[in-house]
């Protein structure tokens, strides 16, 4: 099977800073080992954005500029900022048609280039895939397309994986799920809304949850404008919890639990992992935790217990039984 390549979309590998960098098509990624922004002593990592994404926008500045802080990975953007458009199309019709087909092809375009860096000496077990809402879905789709050709990739985690076509009566695709790579770590933040609502990963992460409303405390309630910063607050968080996560990486704490409903009833949880790069990769299933409504956001140990999403449910049931009242 053939792979069209695209035109756009690129490789930019770090040296050091977000502005000394190298690019490279992905149609010929070997000239990034012979480069300075890789340390084959160290693991890398290759983040990519959402739907309407940006190389330069919020949550990649945010993730590149802190990993490049920490000097401890080797940091690469996939950069398919093009293929990411909503174009005239308008932003429904764009997703479906544009986005989320271009999202498959360059998702199997950097499996490819991921294996030809495989065969030139990148070892593949110290590869560390991240995306942020359809750009999980690109990194899914790099790693099944490695996978199933003997180049399994060692970590891909996803934050708050798109929902749209993914998930429900429409799914045309199938997307992140814990089969795309050795370990995958999904941050759900914003749950049945722009984010999917299915446990996929090998872990997944439940921070705040709440089976009434998918938000994050601290983000506004209320209906806005599409794609606003206001719209996509409890989206958005899963992207400021990591970066967060990357500066301190005790921050999140979270408790395993079969169901939310299980992880209510808890007083003393019965394993915790942290959330990050620091996670347990021989962990699997459920992880709930809270987290303060600004930042810094992390609870460290408080967050594992539930006290807050305990009254947080109480009240949302009264609210509920009050809405059928009414009626």
């Amino acid at each position: 099977l053939s792979l069209e390549h695209t035109q756009t979309a690129w490789l930019k590998c770090y040296r050091g800073s977000m502005d000394n960098y190298m690019m490279t098509s992905l149609r010929n990624p070997t000239p990034l080992l012979g480069d300075p922004c890789i340390d084959r002593n160290l693991r890398t990592m290759i983040y990519t954005f959402g739907y309407r994404g940006k190389p330069n926008g919020p949550a990649t500045t945010a993730v590149l500029q802190t990993y490049l802080s920490t000097g401890k990975k080797n940091v690469i953007l996939l950069d398919w900022q093009e293929e990411a458009r909503s174009g005239l199309l308008g932003i429904p019709l764009g997703y479906a048609l544009s986005a989320v087909p271009n999202a498959k092809r360059v998702g199997q375009e950097l499996g490819a280039a991921l294996i030809m860096l495989s065969q030139a000496g990148l070892n593949m077990s110290e590869i560390h895939l991240t995306g942020h809402s359809l750009g999980a879905h690109v990194m899914a789709y790099a790693g099944r397309w490695a996978r199933e050709r003997g180049h399994a990739i060692s970590r891909i985690t996803g934050l708050d994986p798109a929902r749209a076509l993914f998930e429900g009566a429409f799914a045309i695709k199938t997307g992140l799920d814990r089969t795309c790579a050795k370990f995958v770590d999904i941050i759900h933040t914003n749950p049945g809304n722009y984010g999917t609502s299915k446990s996929s990963g090998t872990v997944d992460l439940w921070p705040n949850y709440s089976p009434d409303d998918g938000m994050q405390p601290g983000c506004p309630l209320g209906s806005y404008s599409m794609f606003t910063p206001e719209d996509l607050c409890s989206h958005d968080r899963s992207w400021r919890y990591l970066v967060e996560s990357v500066r301190n990486g005790t921050s999140f704490m979270a408790a395993s639990a079969d169901s939310f409903d299980t992880w209510l009833g808890m007083d003393n949880p019965p394993a915790t992992i942290y959330m990050g790069d620091l996670a347990n990769t021989r962990a699997r299933g459920n992880f709930f935790f809270t987290t303060n409504s600004q930042p810094p956001y992390g609870r460290g140990m408080t967050g594992v217990l539930p006290e807050g999403q305990r009254a947080r449910r109480n009240s949302a049931s009264i609210t509920s039984l009050l809405g059928l009242l009414k009626r």
